[in-house]
């Protein structure tokens, strides 16, 4: 008998496609959907906990935007006292990386990454951020090049890191690592292997609309844009009516149309399908 061995690895785009075929697609209810995103929520504010108790040493976020995941992290720790830590939004070179990840080296003082995708195009800053995320023991993060900027700001070379990391992106790792079809995914896959990852399933318009009906109720974001009680739920209904059809939709989405049926009560609704839908 000849024994056959299997190669194991990442399914091709044609298995994935094949296995979708054959696993049925059962909408979730909206109790459900809701249910399991207000858990996940309530996991993020436990790991950014944990993170200022230097127990979670890595964490990588995803979502959709403009839902509340950088609210949700910040919120906890600006209310923390004594709390350590640095935002940075947007861009970072890998020497800024660096510098960063020296200025928060202690125990307990927490980075926190927001939207900062563009670090996968920076083989550099790749390497500082698997570093400052690995998982070893003791991590070593180093920058052997000659830096004017390391020099004028007296860092040094080589430090030990003991703080924590978030990574919070709009982009969902899981989907293209199953993909295979973006040239990061050895990235994504790296940072994921560091980190504990928090995929919180806001990735659909059922989701997403759905967080934002809790969100606005809960939260009482219309009474802090200054729209009444009626007029709230008529924007929740626009939203829900447009759902497919809405550009983005978001947090930021209601807030728009607060600003909407502010400055135009008689006329927000038809400026809002010219404004903000794609029809």
């Amino acid at each position: 008998m000849t024994l056959q061995i299997k190669r194991r690895g990442r399914p091709s785009k044609a298995s994935i496609a094949e296995r979708d075929k054959l696993v049925p697609k059962v909408k979730r209810a909206d109790t459900e959907v809701l249910a399991d995103l207000r858990d996940r929520f309530e996991m993020l504010g436990k790991l950014t906990q944990g993170t200022m108790k230097a127990n979670i040493r890595s964490m990588v976020v995803t979502g959709a935007p403009g839902v509340g995941k950088t609210y949700t992290v910040t919120n906890i720790l600006e209310n923390t006292l004594n709390a350590k830590y640095e935002t940075v939004a947007g861009a970072l070179s890998a020497v800024e990386l660096y510098k960063l990840g020296y200025r928060n080296r202690k125990a307990g003082s927490v980075i926190v990454l927001d939207d900062a995708d563009s670090i996968f195009t920076d083989e550099d800053a790749l390497n500082i951020l698997k570093a400052l995320c690995d998982s070893s023991p003791v991590r070593r993060v180093s920058w052997l090049k000659d830096s004017a900027t390391l020099r004028q700001d007296d860092t040094p070379q080589s430090y030990e890191f003991h703080g924590s990391f978030i990574f919070i992106s709009n982009l969902d790792f899981q989907k293209y690592v199953d993909m295979g079809s973006n040239k990061y995914v050895a990235h994504f896959e790296a940072l994921m292997s560091r980190s504990l990852y928090l995929d919180l399933r806001l990735h659909d318009r059922q989701a997403i609309s759905l967080w934002i009906e809790h969100i606005t109720t809960s939260g009482k974001l219309f009474a802090r844009e200054g729209v009444s009680d009626a007029v709230g739920k008529a924007i929740l209904a626009f939203i829900s009516k447009h759902r497919d059809e809405l550009r983005e939709l978001s947090l930021r989405t209601a807030m728009k149309l607060c600003a909407l049926a502010k400055s135009h009560p008689g006329d927000w609704e038809r400026m809002g399908r010219v404004l903000l839908t794609r029809s």
